[in-house]
Protein backbone atom coordinates (compact mmCIF):
# COMPACT_ATOMS: atom_id res chain seq x y z
CA UNK A 1 0.00 0.00 0.00
CA UNK A 2 1.44 3.44 -0.91
CA UNK A 3 2.33 5.77 1.93
CA UNK A 4 0.36 8.95 2.55
CA UNK A 5 2.39 12.10 3.01
CA UNK A 6 0.86 15.22 4.54
CA UNK A 7 2.89 18.38 4.98
CA UNK A 8 2.11 21.87 6.22
CA UNK A 9 4.57 24.62 5.34
CA UNK A 10 4.77 28.30 6.16
CA UNK A 11 4.23 30.74 3.29
CA UNK A 12 7.76 32.05 3.87
CA UNK A 13 9.05 28.72 2.49
CA UNK A 14 7.57 29.52 -0.94
CA UNK A 15 8.17 33.27 -0.88
CA UNK A 16 11.68 33.67 0.51
CA UNK A 17 14.13 33.08 -2.35
CA UNK A 18 17.01 30.87 -1.24
CA UNK A 19 19.86 30.59 -3.74
CA UNK A 20 19.11 32.15 -7.09
CA UNK A 21 15.74 32.57 -8.77
CA UNK A 22 16.37 29.70 -11.22
CA UNK A 23 16.94 27.22 -8.40
CA UNK A 24 13.96 28.51 -6.43
CA UNK A 25 11.67 28.25 -9.47
CA UNK A 26 12.83 24.66 -10.09
CA UNK A 27 12.26 23.74 -6.45
CA UNK A 28 8.75 25.21 -6.38
CA UNK A 29 7.86 23.56 -9.69
CA UNK A 30 9.04 20.23 -8.28
CA UNK A 31 7.01 20.86 -5.12
CA UNK A 32 3.91 21.37 -7.29
CA UNK A 33 4.58 18.11 -9.14
CA UNK A 34 4.95 16.20 -5.87
CA UNK A 35 1.87 17.86 -4.35
CA UNK A 36 -0.26 16.64 -7.25
CA UNK A 37 0.51 13.01 -6.42
CA UNK A 38 -2.67 11.36 -5.07
CA UNK A 39 -0.97 10.27 -1.82
CA UNK A 40 0.31 13.77 -1.01
CA UNK A 41 -1.50 16.57 0.78
CA UNK A 42 0.26 19.92 1.04
CA UNK A 43 -1.08 22.99 2.80
CA UNK A 44 0.39 26.44 3.26
CA UNK A 45 0.04 28.52 6.40
CA UNK A 46 -0.35 32.07 5.02
CA UNK A 47 1.35 35.17 6.33
CA UNK A 48 -2.09 36.38 7.44
CA UNK A 49 -2.37 33.54 9.98
CA UNK A 50 -1.82 34.32 13.61
CA UNK A 51 1.57 33.37 15.05
CA UNK A 52 1.66 29.63 15.63
CA UNK A 53 3.70 27.01 17.45
CA UNK A 54 5.28 25.83 14.17
CA UNK A 55 7.66 28.76 14.40
CA UNK A 56 9.38 26.88 17.22
CA UNK A 57 10.75 24.33 14.75
CA UNK A 58 9.70 21.61 12.39
CA UNK A 59 8.67 18.12 13.31
CA UNK A 60 7.59 14.84 11.75
CA UNK A 61 5.04 12.38 13.11
CA UNK A 62 5.23 8.82 11.76
CA UNK A 63 2.08 6.71 11.71
CA UNK A 64 1.47 3.07 10.94
CA UNK A 65 -2.07 1.82 10.30
CA UNK A 66 -3.38 5.23 11.39
CA UNK A 67 -1.61 5.18 14.76
CA UNK A 68 1.34 7.48 15.60
CA UNK A 69 4.33 5.53 16.83
CA UNK A 70 7.36 7.81 16.53
CA UNK A 71 8.27 11.43 15.99
CA UNK A 72 11.23 13.60 15.10
CA UNK A 73 11.59 17.18 16.33
CA UNK A 74 14.11 19.65 14.96
CA UNK A 75 16.44 21.40 17.34
CA UNK A 76 19.77 23.14 17.06
CA UNK A 77 22.40 21.78 16.74
CA UNK A 78 20.71 18.35 16.43
CA UNK A 79 17.17 16.99 16.29
CA UNK A 80 15.67 14.21 18.33
CA UNK A 81 13.68 11.07 17.52
CA UNK A 82 11.38 9.64 20.18
CA UNK A 83 8.52 7.24 20.78
CA UNK A 84 7.13 8.64 24.05
CA UNK A 85 3.33 8.68 23.65
CA UNK A 86 2.92 11.82 25.77
CA UNK A 87 5.38 13.80 23.64
CA UNK A 88 3.84 12.47 20.42
CA UNK A 89 0.38 13.51 21.66
CA UNK A 90 1.71 17.02 22.29
CA UNK A 91 3.10 17.20 18.75
CA UNK A 92 -0.22 16.00 17.33
CA UNK A 93 -1.99 18.83 19.19
CA UNK A 94 0.53 21.31 17.80
CA UNK A 95 0.15 19.90 14.29
CA UNK A 96 -3.65 20.23 14.50
CA UNK A 97 -3.30 23.86 15.65
CA UNK A 98 -0.92 24.69 12.79
CA UNK A 99 -3.06 22.92 10.19
CA UNK A 100 -6.13 24.82 11.41
CA UNK A 101 -4.37 28.02 10.29
CA UNK A 102 -3.45 26.62 6.84
CA UNK A 103 -5.40 27.30 3.67
CA UNK A 104 -7.05 24.36 1.86
CA UNK A 105 -5.07 22.15 -0.54
CA UNK A 106 -6.20 23.75 -3.84
CA UNK A 107 -5.66 27.25 -2.51
CA UNK A 108 -2.21 26.16 -1.28
CA UNK A 109 -1.32 24.98 -4.78
CA UNK A 110 -2.46 28.34 -6.16
CA UNK A 111 -0.18 30.14 -3.68
CA UNK A 112 2.78 28.05 -4.88
CA UNK A 113 1.87 28.67 -8.55
CA UNK A 114 1.69 32.42 -7.83
CA UNK A 115 5.12 32.24 -6.19
CA UNK A 116 6.52 30.54 -9.32
CA UNK A 117 4.97 33.27 -11.50
CA UNK A 118 6.45 36.03 -9.30
CA UNK A 119 9.90 34.54 -9.60
CA UNK A 120 9.65 34.50 -13.40
CA UNK A 121 11.65 32.51 -15.91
Amino acid sequence: MPLDFTVVIDEDVISHVIGDTKIMREQLTHLLEIARHPQVTLQVVPYAARPHCGAMGGFIIAERNGHPYAAYAEAQPVGRTFDDRRLISELIRRYDAIRAEAVPFKQSLRLIEEAVDRIGA
